[in-house]
């Protein structure tokens, strides 16, 4: 069996080919340091430390900006003091525009997520809304029973 070399403009052109493809991940990953109070008439997340971001997607507050045009993902999960059932919206530019659901888990944890287009320049902000009454979003130690407030939402 004869093994056959690419000769130099064969990988020449693959290199070129893998660089065109590249493209530069546009992300954000944001998380709280301290508890919030989230109620019944809905709390727009104020979000306090950011744990890793790329590709010129910037935040201040509760407010995330989209860098460029796109299909996005984007999650959030927590947990409160007990269970309690909780919606989570999607607002850009002060207005809703989607809903994640409404998430009754099994325990105090939750999670919610959705993926639709934003245009470069939308501000979007998360607003949960509790089903019983005033909740406690808590800070835990991460990798323990409960989870930390935290969002990310990446371009697909």
């Amino acid at each position: 069996m004869t093994w056959l070399q690419p000769s130099n403009e064969e990988t020449l052109r693959d290199r070129v080919a893998q660089l065109e493809r590249y493209d530069t991940a546009v992300f954000l990953s944001v998380t709280r340091t301290a508890t919030l109070s989230v109620t019944t008439a809905g709390t727009i997340i104020t979000w306090q430390s950011e744990i890793d971001s790329g590709g010129g997607m910037t935040w201040s507050g509760s407010s995330i900006t989209v860098p460029i045009a796109g299909y996005y993902h984007l999650s959030i999960k927590g947990t409160f003091g007990v269970k309690e059932d909780v919606t989570g919206d999607v607002v850009v530019g002060g207005v809703e525009v989607c809903t994640m659901g409404t998430e009754s888990s099994k325990d105090a944890k939750f999670r919610l997520s959705s993926t639709r287009f934003y245009k470069a320049g939308d501000v979007v902000q998360i607003r949960l809304t509790t089903k019983t009454g005033t909740m406690t979003l808590q800070v835990v130690t991460e990798d323990s029973a409960g989870e930390s407030p935290i969002t990310h939402m990446v371009l697909l």
